[in-house]
């Protein structure tokens, strides 16, 4: 079994501060990556694995792979139990969509091999799955191979194999041994464990749920359309502690957000017009048609009763006239709509309670809605 070690020195000050974000330790996390000789793990074998582990008394990320010379069990065995030692210190495993391949896979050749299961009691990261779960971001994507999400953060793969030519390239490896055949799967996977590491600080977006962000400016814009009419739009800025990587881009509904490095940009329209503020307790209201708006029962009592009617919930409302800016459900300040069957609500601009601390908890709800961690 060939064993091969590199040091990653350019990844000692980035991902500390993304292993923040997750609160991870890195002396608890082994990343790892297998190659195999087919899809199934009862009609194939694993022939590679690499890992990439922290090593607290130099500081530095060590990236070790072992390849196996040759295509026999006794090999597989001795590399499935190098796995499990290297495996048995830590705590958080992280991959990409190993719930679906590697680890299902890995546990059936433990299982063929008779040797113990090193995936119990061992938490788990896919990176595949946890992207997924920021639909906002990646859903534009053409498609979500780790590939893909390497490519948002300019990561340049070297190696020239394919996954179906690594499994010929390897056959003709055991046949026939050559430094050049070697370097090249190995290369393959080292790719696969060092594009994992280029991706992790994508992690870094789920600072803006978590409301670890700085509000730095609002602005207000004017924007002239095709048919020469203007519209406005709300422009916040945010400063994030932990960068992002590459720059990144969000629509949802009612907005759009761009990230890039240390800065989030918010844009929201603003929207201009007539809109309904619902009271909640409509028993206790009455619907007074001539004003077109209810008044609590305190007030009603002093109007004649020609003018007035029990309200219901789709008459229990307030007009305003004004500017208004979108407000998920779950904001605190007054929501208003164009109509009660209507989902979409607006809340006025300015905010009533124009302080930072409103202004950063609407914020807040605005990044939960767009940044769903489902």
């Amino acid at each position: 079994m060939i064993t091969n070690v590199r040091i990653l020195h350019q990844f000692s000050t980035v991902l500390p501060v993304t292993f923040s974000v997750l609160n991870y330790e890195p002396k608890d996390v082994l990343f790892f990556d297998i190659e195999t000789t087919g899809l199934s793990p009862k009609t194939s074998h694993v022939f590679l694995i690499g890992l990439i582990s922290f090593q607290p008394d130099t500081k530095e990320w060590q990236l070790i792979q072992f390849l196996q010379e040759q295509d026999n069990e006794e090999e597989e065995r001795a590399l499935l139990e190098t796995f499990s030692a290297f495996a048995k210190s830590r705590t958080q495993l992280i991959h990409f969509n190993g719930s679906s391949f590697d680890i299902p896979y890995l546990v059936s050749r433990y299982e063929k091999h008779q040797l113990p299961n090193p995936f119990s009691h061992k938490s788990s990261l896919d990176l595949y799955r946890e992207f997924l779960r920021m639909p906002a971001f990646f859903r534009q994507m053409p498609n979500h191979t780790q590939k893909a999400f390497e490519e948002l953060t300019s990561y340049t793969r070297k190696d020239l194999l394919s996954g179906k030519e690594m499994i010929k390239f390897y056959h003709s490896y055991t046949k026939s041994p050559s430094k050049e055949k070697e370097d090249l799967l190995l290369q393959h996977n080292y790719d696969d464990l060092v594009g994992m590491l280029s991706v992790l600080p994508l992690f870094n977006l789920r600072q803006l749920p978590k409301g670890q962000w700085e509000l730095t400016h609002v602005e207000e814009l004017k924007k002239q359309e095709a048919d020469q009419t203007i519209t406005k739009e709300l422009l916040f800025t945010l400063t994030i502690p932990a960068p992002i990587p590459g720059q990144l881009s969000a629509s949802f509904p009612f907005g759009y957000i761009t990230a890039s490095w240390h800065t989030v940009k918010i844009k929201l329209p603003l929207y201009e017009g007539t809109l309904k503020f619902y009271y909640p307790d409509y028993k206790n209201y009455y619907y007074l048609p001539l004003e077109d708006e209810a008044v609590h029962k305190s007030v009603a009592v002093y109007i004649d009763a020609q003018h007035r009617q029990k309200a219901t919930a789709s008459t229990c409302y307030k007009k305003y006239n004004g500017i208004f800016v979108y407000a998920p459900q779950t904001c605190t300040l007054p929501l208003l709509k164009e109509d009660i069957r209507t989902k979409e609500c607006y809340t006025f601009w300015p905010l009533q309670n124009s302080s930072l601390t409103m202004q950063k908890s609407y914020i807040q709800e605005i990044l939960k809605t767009a940044i769903t961690l489902s």
